[in-house]
């Protein structure tokens, strides 16, 4: 049962989504009086069909409940028409490629809007930095509010979980984690600079699990440096913890830990650290945003959109420059398991639609992102036409060339569908099988 509505609920929200984004398209050429062939909710057979008196739009629903579209004259072959698109002056056409766009970023924005208040969200200010933490030890504080994480400015807590999953593990083999990064904090307008080293090294440990002995990796030990840079002066707090045990129920580690500022030891002593402490930083209690000020949810609504949004080119530029690998695309089939996930996890059903209203918003801002790359066949390659029909003195490439282009930009899209969809099946069968 899981599965199918998983498979359900996927399959309306990618509908949804792709209807959202072509009545942009069909709401720009309405007020440009652009000629609308038909306006069609899903595909295949057609169970339902009016004809609009005064535009002539056919407005149709479809058997196959996947998506829809916007047809123009153009898509007929008919170019000469003076309500066809081809025709338009360059910047009414701009409008019309980008209509669509426009509106997966407005629904990112409403969606994200309305769940602001519900305390699903954070701001990238501390509200509370546990004394035993490594993070008070190097100076950080209840207050102190994350401006930069790496090189990414931060404006919300979605760019704090961005810039986390960015941080790389330079050592390869698997008994050692070694990463390095660096966050900025602003305390009442003076900022200080973190430049952060982190070392794990694991052991193999053998264990009963099902009545099967396994072999496994667990801590042996972990240290972090970190070299704090404020108003030109940089402090060195070095902290070594050795892992001697770990607590029956896993919420506690029994370590020897000694701290060091500028190489001058300052502390040896055994601790019982906490699940919240153990191997990390511990410093990830942000401020939850939980207000019904309309004016204060809009303006958080529209900083998560911008967060959605950059998160989008972030990790396109991650992929490209190999700081993260295929793996990080997911296809309808890998966001399928996600759903499933959600579906499936113990939460209440507030919590579960608030993840998924907001899994929504971020396909949303994806969809926006993705079709205003220039790549043939998507809406941003029509505004690149329209940018090289400028270059060129306002000479249009012509229609028969611009469908050819679209096409073999289809086919590398649907062959780059085919590679991330056996990469979810994949990932699915390694995970066992999410979607179940």
């Amino acid at each position: 049962m899981s599965v199918f509505l998983s498979i359900l609920i996927m399959i309306l929200m990618l509908s949804v989504l792709t209807i959202v984004h072509e009545w942009g398209h069909y709401i720009c050429a309405r007020i440009f009086k652009v000629k609308v062939t038909e306006f069609s909710i899903f595909m295949g057979p057609k169970i339902f069909q009016r004809t609009g008196k005064k535009t002539g739009t056919k407005f149709t629903i479809r058997a196959i409940p996947l998506g829809g579209y916007c047809a123009f004259e153009d898509d007929n072959g008919d170019t000469s028409s003076p309500d066809s698109l081809y025709v338009q002056k360059w910047w009414k056409r701009a409008i019309i490629f980008a209509g669509g766009v426009t509106m997966n970023f407005i629904l990112a924005w409403v969606l994200a809007t309305l769940i602001v208040g519900s305390g699903f969200f954070t701001d990238t200010t501390l509200d509370r930095v546990s004394e035993d933490s490594i993070a008070y030890f190097a100076g950080i504080r209840e207050g102190d509010s994350l401006t930069k994480f790496d090189s990414l400015d931060t404006l919300t807590g979605t760019d704090i979980n961005l810039a986390s999953y960015g941080i790389k593990d330079m050592d390869p083999s698997d008994e050692v984690m070694s990463s390095h990064y660096t966050l900025v904090y602003d305390r009442k307008g003076t900022k200080a600079t973190y430049d952060i080293s982190k070392n794990i090294n694991y052991v193999k440990v053998t264990g009963e699990v099902d009545g099967k002995e396994t072999e496994g990796l667990t801590v042996g030990d972990y240290s972090y440096r970190i070299l704090r840079t404020e108003g030109g002066k940089t402090t060195e707090y070095y902290c070594f913890v050795k892992v001697n045990g770990i607590s029956d129920e896993g919420d506690k580690a029994f370590c020897t830990v000694t701290k060091k500022i500028d190489g001058e030891s300052v502390s040896e002593a055994d601790e019982e650290i906490t699940a919240e402490n153990y191997c990390a930083l511990g410093n990830s209690s942000y401020h939850v945003i939980n207000t019904m000020n309309p004016f204060v949810l809009l303006g958080r609504g529209f900083l998560e959109m911008i967060s959605m949004i950059k998160s989008v080119y972030v990790s396109l530029w991650w992929i490209i420059t190999g700081k993260v690998g295929l793996d990080g695309l997911a296809g309808p089939i890998g966001l399928t398991g996600v759903v499933s996930d959600v579906v499936s996890a113990s939460a209440g059903v507030s919590i579960k639609v608030i993840t998924l209203v907001n899994m929504a918003a971020l396909i949303s801002a994806n969809l926006g992102v993705i079709n205003a790359l220039p790549i043939p066949g998507l809406d941003g390659s029509h505004l690149l036409f329209i940018v090289i029909e400028l270059i060129r003195g306002g000479k249009k490439i012509p229609p028969k060339y611009q469908n050819i282009i679209s096409y073999v930009g289809l086919a590398l899209m649907i062959l780059l569908a085919v590679i991330v969809a056996g990469s979810d099946i994949i990932k699915l069968i390694q995970g066992g099988g999410g979607i179940g």
